[in-house]
């Protein structure tokens, strides 16, 4: 069966194997969990039912799988034409997700997305009421509080607002029916610029009894928001319509900031692990040259040649990231507990890992990408990469490859069977795993 709108790889999950039914019954504490679901009937005991905002009924079904794999999920709806366009995950955080479904037309598919948070334990799935303002994926994030509460919150900015003020759209779903909405800023004292540019690429919930919040331009740095005290000060402050709460705190990230890389999510990525805000960055390392250099890969560079891709990781403790910390915002990787601090590097990831003999592949001299931290306390160094992998027999593969940054060792690699539906950013880390029934 076809549906318009929808690529055909997205009807037809992976097959599960017998050792992903063995580990949906361990519940693994986290999984890699592809950013778009696929549109198919699947049931299993995590399913969870809801209706449209057209009233027609919908279902979600989560299918774990042990990391290097990448699981998935499943949305169904009886009617073939109520999805028109791949839903996606929009951000996780424990036992929570948020998902955007496009419903009905096609055509008018910006206007009719629907958002539903998916909560594990239960399982259960609800309809968020509609956005009062158009916001992107990215922009937003999960946050959960309490016994089973959750806020959802997007941070949105218009062109032509002052530069570092924003749109905090926050749903709480302790006071449910209605998204409240607070204009907020960079205080002078935490990086507020003249010309501020950030493009959020990745949300973060850090949690604390604030409630902190991380927005992340992963090209340039993050905005820090305790979201949980966003009401009582603006009901302390009764400010004016349209004034702006100074309740952001800017962090800048580790160089180097190489946008024109593109995408910044292909080379970056963030994480809570272990207590510590974890961040990794994947670069080229660069050759100066005369003209402009042709890769296999259909890709080009001008005025230099990469001769290999360097991965590092980088951390700060979590606890000092809340927006009314007055800390320092330096990128130095010296001693200080409130700095970047450098905490593995890997110079060369074609060259530079070692393969133990017993893999029986090794990774391809191309470039990796999609670097995403693996959520494990007792194993912080290990990043999942997407790479090109060749077997012995010389067979090439796409695959997602688990990397001990520490030991600089490559620890096994599994097939990325969903690869021809992406051709960018594919799946996020998740917890969910551990609350799934």
């Amino acid at each position: 069966m076809r549906i318009p709108g929808l690529f055909q790889y997205s009807l037809n999950p992976p097959a599960l194997s017998g050792d992903d039914a063995a580990a949906a019954e361990e519940k693994i504490p986290w999984v890699l969990l592809e950013r778009d679901a696929y549109v198919a009937k699947h049931d299993n005991a995590t399913t969870a039912f809801a209706l449209t905002c057209n009233g027609k009924p919908i279902q979600v079904t989560f299918c774990p799988r042990r990391p290097p794999s990448v699981s998935y999920a499943c949305i169904h709806c009886p009617d073939p034409n109520e999805i028109n366009t791949e839903p996606s995950i929009v951000a996780t955080q424990e036992g929570f997700v948020l998902l955007r479904v496009a419903i009905g037309r096609k055509d008018e598919y910006l206007k009719n997305f629907d958002y539903y948070v998916y909560h594990a334990e239960g399982p259960s799935l609800m309809l968020l009421p509609r956005l009062p303002k158009h916001f992107d994926g990215r922009d937003a994030g999960v946050l959960c509080y309490g016994q089973e509460g959750y806020i959802v919150a997007a941070l949105r900015h218009e062109g032509w607002w002052p530069d570092g003020q924003f749109d905090l759209c926050i749903y709480d779903s302790n006071k449910p029916g209605h998204w409240n909405v607070h204009r907020v800023s960079l205080s002078k004292r935490h990086g507020r610029k003249k010309h501020f540019f950030h493009i959020i690429c990745q949300v973060v919930a850090i949690g604390g009894d604030a409630g902190t919040m991380a927005f992340a331009d992963h090209w340039h740095g993050i905005l820090f928001c305790d979201v949980l005290r966003v009401g009582d000060e603006a009901a302390r402050r009764r400010p004016k319509e349209g004034e702006p709460m100074p309740l952001l705190r800017y962090v800048p990230v580790p160089e180097p900031h190489d946008s024109m890389l593109g995408d910044a999510r292909l080379y970056r990525n963030v994480a809570v692990v272990g207590g510590r805000l974890k961040y990794v960055q994947l670069h080229p390392r660069k050759k100066p040259l005369d003209g402009i250099c042709f890769y296999n890969d259909g890709s080009s560079t001008d005025g230099y040649i990469i001769e290999g891709w360097m991965a590092t990781t980088w951390s700060r403790p979590a606890a000092a990231t809340s927006a009314s910390s007055s800390s320092s915002l330096s990128t130095s990787s010296s001693g200080d507990d409130d700095r970047w601090r450098k905490d593995t590097s890997i110079r060369d990831l074609n060259t530079g890992l070692k393969v133990p003999s017993n893999l029986g592949f090794e990774l391809v001299s191309r470039r990796p990408w999609q670097p995403v931290l693996g959520l494990q306390d007792d194993a912080e160094d290990i990043v999942y990469f997407t790479a090109m992998v060749q077997r012995m027999d010389y067979k090439e593969w796409v695959a997602v490859a688990a990397v001990d940054m520490g030991k600089k060792e490559l620890l096994g690699a599994t097939a990325f069977s969903a690869a021809p539906r992406y051709i960018d950013f594919a799946y996020v880390h998740s917890t969910v795993s551990k609350y799934l029934r």
